[in-house]
């Protein structure tokens, strides 16, 4: 699994040193960012396309990888769960095993003793 994905990475990786080469042009363009509300109103300085495609990018990682954390918050949690039933129901076993091998096995009879060698 490890081997596929670190190949997935690398293609991944390729294809977007062949976007960058072959758009060079293209991403040195600066574009300004204007927000405009009502009341508000703010414009950003001349930004070169390949910084806002770099900065989405490290937006998608950043919201996937808060994805996987929440993800294995939520697998620990039901592990911790799991554990602790499954050592409820281990002391419950033990509690309801006990009294049985009591009464199903019968008491062993009493070895009669050796007669004295008292003289």
């Amino acid at each position: 699994m490890r081997f596929a994905k670190v190949t997935i990475v690398t293609i991944i990786v390729i294809l977007g040193i062949v976007f960058i080469i072959e758009n060079l042009e293209m991403l040195k363009h600066t574009v300004k960012i204007k927000y405009d509300l009502y009341a508000f109103t703010a414009q950003s300085p001349d930004i070169p396309i390949w910084v806002i495609i770099l900065f989405c990018f490290f937006l998608g990682v950043f919201t996937a990888s808060l994805y996987g954390v929440y993800e294995i918050i939520v697998q620990r949690q039901t592990i911790r769960k799991l554990q602790h039933n499954l050592e409820i129901l281990g002391q419950e076993l033990k509690a309801y095993a006990a009294p049985e091998a009591t009464a199903a096995s019968p008491a062993r009879p009493a070895e009669p003793e050796a007669p004295s060698q008292s003289a």
